[in-house]
């Protein structure tokens, strides 16, 4: 069996072993993460670009959890009397085939993830990891609280119809709240309790 050495760059090093000092600081572990002053669009692919927010993380969620009562929520949404009462723009066909593509994608999650990507980081801890050439935090977990400082720009897009009835639907659902963030990592990183703050 061969195995390929992971390269990690110095700049990365020095973010691993921030994050693991933040860490280790902690007795209890770390489960929530501060982000201040988060500008989306800079580092992402977000929609919105230019948006400046603090943010409260809960890396410690689960997302499997949320993906099983969200199945729950789609199966049992009454999308006739929420049509009728206005809720959604989409038209009715639409949101069920939307519903029965959301569900389908919970049950069976695409996993084309090559080898390549997942040697790309190196994981610190569940939520958090760090990506080994640019050394960039890459941070995954569900978003408490917001608080915006400057509303953004939302980029054009060319959504299907398909798509847009999905987006409607994901509106009610605990994973939509479930966010990534990539951050380029400065010397501002300390736990306190059980809260990074970035």
């Amino acid at each position: 069996m061969q195995t390929t050495s992971v390269q990690i760059s110095n700049k990365a090093l020095l973010v691993i072993n921030l994050l693991n000092n933040a860490i280790a600081k902690s007795p209890t572990g770390v489960s929530f993460l501060s982000i201040k002053n988060y500008e989306s669009g800079k580092n992402d692919t977000k929609t919105i670009v230019g948006k400046i927010a603090d943010y409260v993380i809960n890396i410690g969620a689960s997302y499997e959890k949320a993906k099983l009562k969200d199945i729950e929520t789609l199966q049992n949404l009454d999308l006739v009397t929420m049509a009728q009462a206005g809720k959604f723009k989409s038209a009715l066909t639409l949101l069920e085939q939307a519903r029965t593509e959301l569900v389908n994608a919970f049950i069976k999650p695409d996993e084309n993830r090559s080898a390549g990507q997942i040697n790309a980081y190196t994981q610190i801890a569940p939520g958090l990891k760090v990506h080994n050439e640019n050394g960039f935090l890459y941070i995954y977990g569900y978003k408490l609280s917001e608080n915006v400082i400057r509303k953004g720009e939302r980029k054009p897009t060319n959504s299907k119809d398909l798509t847009i009835a999905k987006d409607e639907l994901r509106k009610l659902l605990r994973t939509n709240k479930f966010t990534q963030f990539s951050i380029e990592v400065g010397n501002t990183l300390k736990a306190v309790g059980t809260t990074i703050e970035l």
